[in-house]
C-alpha cells in the first residue's frame, strides 16, 4: 500500500501557515487526519497536527516528523475541516482554531486519570445463565441487574445492587461478564442525584407531530437536510422535540451533541436526557468550562474513545470528539452566551450549523425567541421554520403587565424604586398560596455607582473609563471589568465630603429590599458573586425545585431555559438601562430577556403573572414582549437593521486596538482604515477610528473601527493580512471580530 510521504501540519505557536514535513518509513501508515506530531522546529522540537497529504512538499528539502503523539489522532476529521472553517471565516490562524478545538488539558496532558473496572454483560448469555446460576441467588439478582442497566462501573454496580465484589468476580469467572479497567471521570462512581430524570414518554400533541415529521422528512435529505429552526413559545415542549430525534438517531447507531447556552442549566438539561436513557446500554458525558482540568480531559478522553455517544454541555461542547454524528441540538439558539469572547471569536450556533453540514448530521435550533439572523434564514429557506404555537397540557401564556415607573411615589430616603406597590402585593400574595416567584435585575452588586452629591465626583476605577460598583457584603468597591477592587471610601476623594450617595440597584440592594418588605421570606439570590462555589447553581435551582425556596431572584441566569411549574409570580426590575446601550442589538436582547423571563410563569396548573418595572413603558420591545410578539418584533426590527444596514442584511466585523498609549492606539487604527480604503475605494465604506463605549480597560486605551460590508464581499483575507500578521508596536493588541455580539 502506498502511504502518503509528506505532511502539512499546523504548528500549536499559532502560526497562521502550514508547514511540510517528511514522513520516515517507521511512521508511514501511522498519520492520519488530526494527529498530534512531534515536529523539528529550529533547534528544538514542538507539536502540530497534521492537516493535509501533499503529493510533494512546496519547498525542496523538508525535515521529517520525529514522532507521532498517540495511536488515534486527537482530532477526528470531521473536526480538522471545521478548523479550517474557523479559521477562514472568523480570520484567525488555524493553530489558534485547532488549539480552540482540543482543549488545553488534553494538549497537556494526553492520557492521565484514574482507572476504573468497567463491568458489562457478555451478549449471548441469557439463555446459559439461568443453569449458571441456579441456587445463585445474589449472582442471579447481580446477573439481572446487569443486564437491566447494560453495564457499569464496578463501585456504581456494588453500591446499586447491593451484591460484593466477589459476586462481581464469580460473574466474570462464570464467563457471564467481562472486565475491563478504563479511565474513570472524576465523581461519575458517585450515583447521580438533584434533578429527577424519567423514563416516560408523554403524548405529542399534534404541533409536536406536526415538527417530528418535518424534522424526519429534513434529516431524509441529502447531506441532514436544512437545519430546524424549532420556534416555539415557552413551554411548548421543545425539549420533548429534541428527546425524540435523540432516541431516533441513538437506535440508528449514530451520537448526539445537545448545547446549552449556561452552565447553570446543565444539571437540568442532563437530568431530563439521563432519565431518558434509563435502561439503554448508552452513557452520556458533560463538557464544560466550570470542570476542573482532571475531569475536562478524562470527559474528553471518555468520549473520543467511544464511551459516550451522548455529549451535553455548553458552546465547547460543540467540539466534542464524536465521531458518526446523527444530531445536534442548540437550545436557547439566540443566546448571547454562544459567542465566544475571545479569540478565535466564533459563534457556536453557526459552527454548529457548518458542521453539520460538514458531517452530515441534522441540527435543530430552538427558541422561543429565535434571533434575528436565524429568522432571517428561515425567511429565505436556508432554514426550516417549524413553530410551536401552544403550551403542553392547554397551559396559558402569563399575562404581562407594565408598570410605568413615573407614577410611583418616590422612597422617601431618595434612592431608586426597587419594587411596585403591585408587584409587592403580587409577591406577597402568591408566598401566602404556597406558590413560587422569580424576580430579575440583570446587574450585580449592591449599587451601581458611588457619587458624591456636593462635587458630583464619581468613585471610577483607576484602570478603566468605569464607575465601580458598590459590593455591600464585603464592603468594597469592584471594577466589573477588570475585577480590581478596594475598600469603599467613608469620604470623597476629591473634596473630603463625608456624605456619598450610592446610586442604582443590584441584584445586593434588591435582595435587602424584598426581604425587608416580606420577613421571613426563603429567598436565593443567583449571581456570579454568590454562585462562584462548585455545585451552587445545582444546590440552589434543586431547593427552589423542591419548594424550599419561595423567591428566586437574579441576574439573567435565571431568565432561561429553566423549568418550574410552581413559578406563578415573575418580577422584572431595572430593565432600562439595557435598552439605552449603544448597540445596535439592544433592543432585540431586552426583548428576548422580557419574553423569556416572563415564560418562566404558569408552566403549571395555576396562571401566571408578570410585573415589568419601567420608565419607557412604551418601547416597542416592551410592548411586544408584553404581548409574545415575536413575529411583531422581528418585522419592525428588520425594518430599522435593512433601513440602517445592519446584519443580517450586510456583515458586521468589529476591528478594536488596544494599548497603553492612546496616540500610538489611535496612530495604529488610522493606519489600517488607510490600507483598507486604498484597497476597497468604494466597494467597502470604512469609517474612521473612534474610542469604544468603555474608552479605557485594565489601563489600555481602546479604538473600535465599526465595518458594515455587503455579503459576498471578500474582505477577510484582507483583515488577515493587514490587521493580525504585522508585528504592531510591544504592548499593542489587535483583534478582528466577525458578526460581533457586543460592541462595547
Amino acid at each position: 500500500m502506498n502511504y502518503p510521504e509528506f505532511v502539512k501540519v499546523a504548528p500549536e505557536l499559532g502560526l497562521d501557515r502550514l508547514f511540510d514535513y517528511g514522513i520516515p518509513q517507521r511512521l508511514r501508515g501511522r498519520i492520519q487526519l488530526g494527529q498530534r506530531l512531534r515536529v523539528p522546529w529550529g533547534k528544538r522540537s514542538i507539536m502540530a497536527y497534521a492537516v493535509e497529504f501533499p503529493l510533494r512538499p512546496e519547498v525542496e528539502q523538508v525535515k521529517d516528523v520525529e514522532e507521532v503523539a498517540g495511536e488515534k489522532p486527537l482530532i477526528p476529521s470531521g473536526l480538522c475541516q471545521l478548523a479550517r472553517w474557523m479559521a477562514d471565516y472568523y480570520a484567525c490562524d488555524l493553530g489558534a482554531a485547532l488549539r480552540t478545538i482540543l482543549p488545553g488539558p488534553v494538549r497537556s496532558h494526553e492520557g492521565g486519570g484514574k482507572m476504573a473496572w468497567w463491568i458489562s454483560p457478555v451478549p449471548g448469555r441469557e439463555e446459559m445463565a439461568k443453569e449458571i446460576l441456579r441456587g445463585a441467588k445474589a449472582q442471579e439478582k447481580a446477573w439481572l441487574h446487569l443486564l437491566g442497566c447494560g453495564g457499569g462501573w464496578q463501585t456504581v454496580l456494588v453500591k446499586e445492587s447491593g451484591a460484593g465484589t466477589a459476586v462481581w468476580r464469580a460473574l466474570v469467572d462464570r464467563g457471564l461478564a467481562e472486565r475491563s479497567e478504563k479511565r474513570l471521570v472524576r465523581g461519575e462512581e458517585a450515583a447521580e442525584g438533584g434533578w429527577p430524570g424519567s423514563e416516560t414518554r408523554p403524548e405529542l400533541g399534534k404541533e409536536q407531530t406536526e415538527a417530528m415529521l418535518a424534522w424526519e422528512e429534513e434529516r431524509q435529505r441529502e447531506g441532514g437536510g436544512r437545519p430546524i429552526l424549532l420556534e416555539g413559545v415557552t413551554g411548548s415542549g421543545k425539549t420533548e422535540i429534541y428527546l425524540r430525534a435523540m432516541e431516533q438517531v441513538l437506535g440508528e447507531g449514530k451520537n448526539v451533541i445537545i448545547l446549552v447556552p449556561e452552565i447553570s442549566l446543565t444539571p437540568q438539561t442532563v437530568a431530563r436526557f439521563r432519565g431518558r436513557l434509563v435502561g439503554r446500554k448508552i452513557r452520556l458525558s458533560v463538557l464544560h468550562s466550570g470542570q476542573t482540568v482532571a475531569e475536562r480531559r478524562e470527559s474528553w478522553h471518555e468520549i473520543r474513545e467511544g464511551r459516550a455517544r451522548v455529549v451535553i454541555g455548553a458552546r465547547s461542547a460543540l467540539f466534542a470528539p464524536l465521531e458518526n454524528l446523527g444530531l445536534i441540538v442548540v437550545d436557547e439558539e439566540h443566546d448571547g452566551g454562544y459567542k465566544q469572547a475571545e479569540a478565535p471569536r466564533y459563534q457556536a450556533r453557526d459552527l454548529a450549523v457548518v458542521r453539520g453540514r460538514t458531517e452530515g448530521a441534522p441540527v435543530i435550533l430552538g427558541s422561543a425567541t429565535p434571533c434575528l439572523e436565524s429568522g432571517w434564514n428561515a425567511d429565505r429557506d436556508k432554514y426550516r421554520r417549524v413553530r410551536l404555537t401552544q403550551r403542553v397540557d392547554g397551559a396559558k401564556l402569563p399575562k404581562v403587565h407594565i408598570v410605568d415607573l413615573r407614577k410611583e411615589d418616590k422612597p422617601s430616603g431618595g434612592g431608586p424604586i426597587l419594587l411596585s406597590e403591585e408587584l409587592v402585593t403580587a409577591l406577597k400574595s402568591r408566598r401566602e398560596k404556597g406558590e413560587q416567584s422569580l424576580v430579575l435585575l440583570n446587574r450585580r452588586g449592591y449599587a451601581p455607582s458611588v457619587q458624591c452629591p456636593h462635587c458630583g465626583k464619581v468613585e471610577e476605577c483607576d484602570r478603566c473609563a468605569v464607575p465601580m460598583t458598590y459590593h455591600r457584603i464585603d464592603g468594597k468597591l469592584r471594577c466589573h471589568f477588570c475585577d480590581a477592587d478596594r475598600a469603599s471610601p467613608v469620604r470623597c476623594r476629591e473634596c473630603g465630603s463625608p456624605v456619598l450617595k450610592y446610586t442604582g440597584a443590584g441584584t445586593e440592594r434588591l435582595e435587602e429590599g424584598v426581604t425587608e418588605i416580606m420577613p421571613g421570606v426563603r429567598l436565593t439570590r443567583m449571581d456570579s458573586d454568590s454562585m462562584k462555589a462548585r455545585g451552587a447553581h445545582a444546590k440552589a435551582l434543586t431547593e427552589f425545585r423542591e419548594g424550599r425556596t419561595d423567591i428566586l431572584l437574579g441576574t439573567q441566569m435565571i431568565a432561561k431555559g429553566l423549568h418550574f411549574p410552581n413559578v406563578t409570580c415573575v418580577g422584572v426590575v431595572g430593565i432600562d438601562g439595557a435598552l439605552n446601550l449603544p448597540d445596535f442589538r439592544a433592543s432585540e436582547r431586552v426583548f428576548q430577556l422580557l419574553v423569556q423571563v416572563a415564560g418562566r410563569a404558569g408552566r403549571g396548573e395555576v396562571a401566571g403573572e408578570v410585573f415589568v418595572q419601567t420608565y419607557t413603558p412604551f418601547h416597542p420591545a416592551i410592548q411586544f414582549a408584553r404581548h409574545h410578539d415575536v413575529d411583531g418584533f422581528r418585522e419592525q426590527e428588520l425594518e430599522y437593521r435593512k433601513a440602517h444596514g445592519y446584519p443580517p442584511f450586510r456583515r458586521a466585523i468589529l476591528l478594536s486596538f488596544s494599548g497603553s498609549s492612546e496616540a500610538q492606539t489611535l496612530a495604529s487604527a488610522e493606519h489600517v482604515v488607510k490600507k483598507l480604503r486604498l484597497a476597497w475605494g468604494d466597494k467597502v465604506e470604512v469609517p474612521d477610528p473612534c474610542p469604544a463605549p468603555i474608552a479605557r480597560v485594565e489601563g489600555r486605551f481602546r479604538f473600535h473601527v465599526f465595518l458594515l460590508v455587503d455579503r459576498g464581499v471578500p474582505i477577510l483575507g484582507d483583515l488577515k493580512r493587514e490587521v493580525l500578521a504585522p508585528k504592531w508596536p510591544s504592548g499593542l493588541k489587535v483583534s478582528v471580530d466577525v458578526d460581533p455580539q457586543d460592541l462595547l
